[in-house]
């Protein structure tokens, strides 16, 4: 009684064990075939000898080890893709964040993390970051950095109130506007690839009326090459400023897009990783920018393809009033003097009386800068919005 007792304990551990295995390990006995074994353990030859390559056509000696597929053995369920983005950030942001004395925290760059994706996990703003850490303004983010943040009750950022829609406000209708500026020739650069097709849809001018006002396009466009738009009268021209104090009075523009609120922030993203790129005249690549380069690079990210010039890109969009801009915006000023546009940047926040924004400056290279900055203040001119649906 006592041995069947022993058995049957045997029998069960070897069970257990055999459950918890993928792959049984059998010792061959006398009298054992590869037939009988599969037999014994309800499987095909073949699936012996998938997983003993070597016994095909071999001997099968005494005592010899095969391997056993375990029918009964079952896969631990794996967790789903968002469980695991869940578990791999939590422990990022554990791993990669330091309390100092218990007060001050501060954060290892990782490679291929942004200011911006590094913004988006602590819940501040790039130019939160950017002032606790005056290396960010005249250099780039390096891996290995270590970032300081801000304490956890400073974190938290006001988000842009919006504004009642009801407000009374003067509205300008478009043809107002047309009538101050009809006097001019509106012009489009030719840009390296364009097409007619992708100017045409990019200007909204048909294809006819573009050759119509440019008959020497049926040879084909060439760089550089400056194409009329919009035929201006010719007569003498409207003051300026009275054009942008215009400007400023447009009628209230839809708001973004849920769509256009999240390229808009895969944007300022793009933009955000050459922080600290030296500025560089005529340059659009991640060597040096300008501030139209700037643009027109981060831009193509989207494959949109905006003019070469600030002041061609005014003239894209939709001109909206300071107080409806949202991030995506372009920013335009006139940093010349005058109120002929020289400068852009695009909106990456908005406060209540503040603006800030990306561009590339001659004096700091790509950084982000406040309309509440006294340069800025006097020599901002308009904002455009070209992320439309």
């Amino acid at each position: 009684m006592r041995l069947f007792k022993l058995f049957i304990l045997s029998f069960l551990f070897l069970s257990t064990v055999s459950f918890a295995q993928k792959v049984i390990k059998h010792k061959v006995k006398s009298g054992e075939s590869i037939y009988s074994i599969a037999k014994k353990y309800d499987i095909t030859q073949a699936e012996i000898f998938d997983l003993n390559p070597k016994l095909k056509g071999a001997v099968l000696g005494l005592n010899a080890e095969v391997k056993i597929p375990n029918k009964k053995f079952k896969e631990k369920e794996k967790p789903s893709k968002k469980e695991l983005a869940e578990k791999k950030e939590l422990v990022n942001v554990v791993q990669n964040t330091e309390v100092d004395n218990g007060s001050k925290a501060t954060h290892l760059v990782k490679p291929k993390e942004t200011l911006y994706s590094i913004s988006k996990k602590y819940g501040v703003t790039m130019e939160t970051l950017c002032e606790l850490n005056p290396a960010l303004k005249t250099g780039n983010l390096k891996t290995g950095m270590k970032l300081q943040l801000p304490n956890p009750e400073e974190a938290a950022v006001p988000e842009k109130v919006v504004k009642d829609q009801n407000t009374t406000k003067e509205v300008v209708t478009e043809t107002k506007i047309d009538q101050l500026i009809s006097n001019v020739d509106v012009v489009h650069k030719v840009l390296p690839k364009e097409t007619l097709y992708g100017i045409s849809k990019q200007t909204g001018v048909s294809i006819d009326e573009l050759t119509r006002l440019n008959p020497s396009v049926a040879n084909g466009l060439k760089v550089d090459q400056f194409l009329i738009i919009r035929k201006g009268t010719g007569e003498p021209s409207t003051n300026k400023s009275e054009v942008v104090e215009v400007q400023k009075e447009i009628e209230t523009a839809k708001p973004l897009s849920a769509a256009n609120l999240s390229k808009a922030e895969f944007l300022i993203e793009k933009a955000s990783e050459h922080m600290g790129t030296r500025y560089r005249r005529g340059g659009t690549t991640s060597a040096g920018f300008d501030c139209s380069g700037l643009m027109f690079y981060t831009f193509k990210n989207i494959d949109m393809t905006l003019p070469r010039s600030s002041h061609e890109m005014a003239l894209i969009g939709e001109r909206i009033n300071k107080s409806e801009a949202q991030k995506g915006d372009l920013i335009f000023f006139a940093t010349f003097g005058g109120s002929r546009i020289s400068h852009v940047g695009m909106i990456t926040e908005v406060l209540d009386d503040e603006i800030k924004f990306i561009h590339s400056s001659t004096s700091a290279g790509v950084m982000i800068s406040s309309t509440k900055e006294g340069y800025y203040s006097r020599s901002f001119v308009q904002i455009n919005r070209v992320l439309k649906d």
